[in-house]
């Protein structure tokens, strides 16, 4: 049979034969075109179900390429390219857990097989899990000793667990392999700055974006050369750097966080007040009972405040002490606020909702922490999320048992902080891409706290950031006593702990150094550069009792 142009369709076996072919000669992108006819003809086999996938990954497609490897696991299910490259599309779609399981199964089929090893430990680092990643990215580089990229993401690691003179080696080793090793020449960036060489620090950063950088390491290698500049005492320069690589992190994010069709959550803070206020005080009385549970906490915290105002040291010092569980920065209370902090009648739904409702609620918040790992039952439970500030009027009618941590610091040092630190961008962190956006957000935030607290009937403590650096047992003491615990001194080693966290914010270097004095104070420096937004600043300044100068 000839098709319409006159030629010979080829036989099964020379498609089959040309897909080896084209494999021979690495043209993959023939070999998964041959192999999409052969499936199309009805043929079957696991390596054309992988060369199409293959094709689609490449193609940036994972979610499509993840029903062909599927398959072909059930016909090789120890193959080990064939289960590498779906927990690969599992990866990049989402689905972790998933992913874990399918690259342990392709270590198992192939032991000496380092790129397993490597990219499971970069998913063990996303999920936080340091001590595997870094485990693992050590048993890759046993397997491969010239191993770049896990030579770099290890020195990542331990450089931002205060660890710099294993990421300095380990840094060193990667550039050496593959200079353009961005990971390794940020690791050795912050050792330097770390042991006292900001200078080289400096040099080495500019010599990176002189090099040629992607868009975003582009924008982070700037924001460290705006800490290297700092540390030099080249304040004015400093802040000309935090200014480019924030607008460069602005330009990277516009087109999926700056939408005319979506809510910015700064349009929504300034949404939320005047609904918050039209409900009567006396409404957020109503008694609410939640049913008792088997795993309960012995007591259920919240620790919020403003990104940057100290809640990550506040976190790591109580989670040093043994009655501790603690959960950072996740989204527990995701489903409350879409059904409360969404609608425009969210939140009168909120105070007239009945106890099955709002039992509704309590329910899908646990479920969400018991699918993050995370196991209360008979500790201190504190869920840390600045951002919930918003949710507070939520977390008054869920939890009215639970307690408040309430994070401030001077409002001058936390919107330079916000301004001058890297985030993982959302919606929220889109806010802190420029100075104005920041102290905005700022203003509209601590807004609604001010009303919150003058309204919800929260169990609220609030902790300040410089008293606690200050006077740190004292204060150490009191936190711990409001959430119920009894002293001990482990919570004096907290530094030494938190090396062992997973802190996925930008407070990782300094909390793994103890108490950080500097953190107070800092906005003076960088007086000039703050100057648009003083006026915002200063009602907060005034009102939570911080000196004019």
């Amino acid at each position: 049979m000839s098709d319409t142009a006159g030629t010979t369709a080829p036989t099964d076996a020379q498609l089959l034969a040309g897909v080896e072919a084209a494999m021979q000669a690495g043209d993959m992108a023939a070999a998964g075109r041959l192999a999409r006819q052969a499936l199309d003809r009805g043929m079957s086999h696991p390596t054309l179900l992988s060369l199409v996938a293959y094709d689609l990954f490449a193609a940036n497609r994972p979610a499509d390429a993840v029903p062909y490897l599927y398959r072909a696991r059930e016909m090789a299910p120890r193959d080990p390219n064939g289960l590498h490259l779906l927990a690969l599309c599992l990866a990049a779609t989402g689905r972790d857990k998933e992913a874990v399981g399918v690259f342990e199964e392709c270590i198992a089929a192939a032991p000496d097989f380092a790129p397993a090893r490597f990219n499971l430990g970069s998913v063990k680092q996303e999920l936080g899990e340091l001590d595997e990643a870094r485990r693992l990215y050590r048993e890759a580089i046993g397997l491969q000793p010239n191993y770049p990229q896990a030579l770099a993401l290890l020195a990542d690691l331990d450089a931002k667990a205060g660890r710099m003179d294993e990421a300095r080696a380990s840094a060193e080793r990667a550039l050496a392999l593959d200079p353009d090793q961005f990971p390794a020449v940020s690791a050795l960036a912050l050792a330097q700055m770390a042991q006292g060489d900001a200078e080289g620090a400096a040099t080495r950063l500019e010599a990176a974006v002189r090099r040629g950088l992607s868009p975003l390491n582009e924008a982070i290698a700037v924001n460290m050369l705006g800490d290297a500049l700092d540390a030099q005492g080249r304040a004015e320069e400093a802040f000309e750097a935090y200014s480019r690589s924030k607008a460069q992190f602005h330009s990277l994010y516009a087109s999926r966080w700056d939408r005319a069709d979506a809510e910015s959550p700064l349009a929504h803070a300034r949404r939320i007040l005047p609904a918050f206020e039209a409900v009567p005080a006396d409404a957020w009385s109503r008694p609410a009972t939640p049913a008792p549970r088997d795993d309960a906490p012995s007591a259920h915290v919240f620790l919020v405040g403003f990104p940057r105002s100290g809640t990550t040291l506040l976190e790591n010092v109580l989670s040093a002490h043994p009655d501790v569980i603690a959960l950072e920065e996740r989204d527990t209370l995701l489903q409350s606020w879409l059904d409360y902090m969404i609608p425009p009648h969210g939140l009168n739904d909120l105070v007239k909702a009945d106890e099955a409702t709002l039992e509704s609620g309590r329910r899908a918040y646990w479920e969400r922490v018991a699918a993050l790992e995370v196991k209360p039952a008979g500790k201190v439970f504190i869920d840390k999320m600045p951002i919930n500030t918003v949710q507070l009027p939520v977390i008054a009618r869920l939890f009215p048992d639970a307690k408040i941590l309430f994070a401030r610091r001077d409002p001058r040092d936390v919107v330079l902080s916000c301004f001058r630190r890297r985030f993982g961008m959302n919606a929220f962190m889109y806010q802190l891409t420029t100075l104005e956006g920041t102290a905005a957000y700022y203003d509209a935030v601590m807004s609604l706290a001010s009303a919150y607290v003058a309204r919800l009937p929260l169990n609220l403590h609030v902790v300040r950031y410089e008293s606690l650096v200050e006077d740190f047992e004292a204060q150490a003491r009191a936190a711990c006593a409001f959430v119920g615990l009894d002293w001990s001194d482990d919570v004096k080693a907290f530094a030494e702990k938190a090396r062992g966290r997973a802190i996925n914010t930008p407070s990782s270097a300094q909390v793994v150094k103890g108490l950080y004095g500097e953190g107070a104070g800092q906005w003076r420096r960088f007086r000039e550069g703050l100057a648009p937004v003083m006026e915002v600043l200063k009602p907060w300044v005034e009102t939570l009792g911080y000196p004019a100068e």
